[in-house]
């Protein structure tokens, strides 16, 4: 008493489905299906004897160039544009611990990799890794959505080793 269901997926891929299509064997599959076919079960339905299966194939194997965004996916941020106690926007806590704002708008970093592996990098590498260095025009945009004008106002340290900095004089904008 095997009845087969004949379902014809949405990138034009015909399957066969078993009445008892409860794990991966159960399925008939034709030869051009890739061997790293992804299944995901996610809603299983004995009616009349057949089964209502969701699948889902790697995006690799179905489109050419980068794969589209999954629909079942949202998407991660960290910013948080509206607070839930006063509704205003919030700093990205791992910028301010990375970055540095120079009162022109200009964001100074450390070089990757600067703590990482130290014992197979040669001296002169070491020295280069230890320089900081200037964000460009689109990371620093990106930088500057990501904090709040807290952090973009003018500060006046003691002893600031970035006092020279702040301000860019002789230089073309």
């Amino acid at each position: 008493m095997f009845k087969k269901a004949r379902v014809q997926l949405a990138w034009g891929e015909n399957i066969t489905l078993k009445n008892s299509c409860l794990s991966v064997a159960d399925f008939s599959l034709p030869s051009s299906t890739p061997h790293n076919l992804l299944i995901v079960l996610h809603y299983v339905s004995l009616v009349y004897k057949f089964c209502t299966v969701l699948m889902l194939t790697p995006f690799s194997s179905i489109y050419s160039g980068s794969p589209p965004i999954p629909r079942f996916q949202q998407s991660v941020r960290t910013l948080t544009y509206f607070g839930l106690r006063r509704g205003k926007r919030k700093t990205v806590k791992a910028v301010v611990k990375r970055f540095l704002r120079l009162h022109c708008g200009l964001w100074v970093r450390r070089k990757a990799g600067y703590k990482k592996k130290l014992w197979k990098k040669s001296a002169d590498r070491k020295r280069r890794l230890r320089q900081h260095v200037f964000c460009n025009r689109t990371q620093s945009k990106l930088l500057d959505k990501m904090t709040t004008d807290f952090w973009k106002r003018r500060n006046w340290y003691v002893n600031d080793p970035y006092q020279m900095y702040h301000d860019r004089t002789n230089l073309k904008v």
